[in-house]
């Protein structure tokens, strides 16, 4: 599974505990692998979407290899996690896929699915990277979890502020779910480094949040899963410097490369980014669409 979802994905890269974890911390998610003569061609996934499960749509994998598409393998797919989402109660499907896919993007418009959020994605290769300066606004200091992990309910209610303002268009803002429901998720699991879950703190409260997670620990390639900064922090430099706090790290553990996306309408984050020197990836793609008709 995680091989295939990787030849497809690409740049969105799983690893097989990572899958097991999902199965474990995931509300309502269930997977299948698509097989045809004898050959693992395609993976679909269908979830309640983490933390956003009163949404009208279910959160959707679906995954065939390039050299076997136009069987109607994808089809085959969108049925069964159409099924799946049904008994989860819901009406659409939020699916993820990359601009530059172009069946994908086919497949996408020929069933009615709408783009509802295009992130600019971004790498950053490290062998050669300069060392960023960190530059923090006073009176503020930059821990992680694995230093201080009593401020995991900090980060937590820090983004109970901050994600509803990220854009989305989907029917509820967006969050992260109860605190047992994120620390199990985020806090957890084999994506999870409390040495790089980077929390900046001021009087005892966490104003901000840089977090790294694993995608192929063997390649040393690691994911920016959150930047994250209080309402009441932003515009003073912070969202920069954690991320250069993130790529320091990243430098000082050795990892090969880091990855990220943001949505084209988040002037800030993408702002921050580009102090860096990160190169462009194709667009990431995340699509709501309608359930398939019951067979």
């Amino acid at each position: 599974m995680a091989q295939i979802r990787n030849a497809v994905m690409r740049w969105i890269l799983i690893e097989p505990q990572t899958i097991e974890h999902f199965r474990g911390t995931m509300p309502g998610y269930r997977d299948w692998l698509a097989v045809l003569d004898g050959d693992p061609i395609g993976v679909a996934v269908c979830a309640r979407i983490a933390g956003m499960e009163e949404s009208a749509a279910a959160f959707a994998v679906n995954c065939v290899l390039p050299e076997a598409r136009e069987q109607g393998v994808g089809t085959a797919i969108y049925r069964q996690v159409s099924a799946h989402a049904r008994s989860l109660g819901k009406s659409e499907l939020e699916l993820f896929g990359f601009a530059d896919d172009l069946g994908g993007v086919r497949f996408a418009e020929r069933h009615g699915f709408v783009v509802a959020n295009r992130a600019r994605g971004l790498r950053l290769v490290l062998d050669g990277c300069p060392r960023p300066p960190l530059d923090l606004p006073e009176n503020v200091a930059i821990t992680n979890l694995a230093e201080r992990p009593e401020l995991a309910r900090g980060v937590w209610e820090l983004l109970c502020e901050a994600m509803p303002d990220m854009p989305y268009d989907g029917d509820v803002p967006m969050s992260p779910g109860s605190f047992e429901e994120f620390a199990a998720r985020r806090l957890a699991g084999p994506r999870y480094i409390p040495m790089a879950t980077l929390t900046a703190v001021s009087e005892g409260e966490v104003v901000g949040l840089g977090q790294l997670g694993w995608m192929d620990h063997a390649s040393g390639i690691a994911e920016h899963e959150m930047l994250a900064v209080r309402r009441s922090w932003r515009g003073r430099g912070l969202g920069k410097a954690l991320k250069a706090a993130q790529i320091i790290w990243a430098l000082d553990n050795g990892l090969s490369e880091l990855r990220t996306g943001n949505e084209e309408r988040n002037a800030p984050a993408r702002a921050v980014n580009a102090n860096f020197p990160y190169t462009p990836l194709p667009d990431g793609l995340l699509y709501r669409g309608p359930l398939a008709a019951p067979t």
